[in-house]
């Protein structure tokens, strides 16, 4: 975030798989264009551990494991994110019709298909990196 990824593609495609393999996975999509404390989930994914655990979508996401999402916590959303691992349990507050509700989120393995979604639409940014210095 923040910027292009400078990483060769190799690098980069190596460094990705690796981390996304023992990463924990929620099964949400989320608006995030309100900024960091005004994400809406989107979409909850068929058969993942959020439709498990109950997430839906227009939920507003509050604080994940009591830590509240706003901008003055990105050091501490990050350090919860590096601790998503398969298996582990997490809580997340959301803000639905005006009151907050708590779901407990068992985290599961990242599907083969979204690592390959999220690995390809990054390497989409080589590539038009790639081609704009081509030019």
């Amino acid at each position: 975030e923040g910027g292009k990824c400078t990483a060769s593609t190799q690098d980069c495609l190596n460094h990705m798989a690796k981390n996304l393999n023992n990463r924990g996975w929620v099964g949400i999509e989320m608006d995030d264009e309100g900024g960091i404390d005004k994400m809406v989930v989107t979409r909850v994914v068929e058969d993942s551990p959020a439709e498990r655990a109950g997430f839906r979508k227009g939920d507003v996401m509050v604080a994940v494991n009591g830590v509240a999402y706003s901008e003055n916590n990105q050091k501490s959303l990050k350090d919860v994110q590096y601790s998503m691992k398969p298996g582990a349990d997490f809580t997340y507050t959301v803000a639905r019709h005006g009151k907050k509700v708590d779901l407990m989120v068992e985290l599961g393995s990242i599907p083969d298909n979204v690592k390959a979604e999220w690995i390809g639409n990054h390497m989409m940014d080589h590539a038009e990196i790639q081609m704009a210095s081509n030019e």
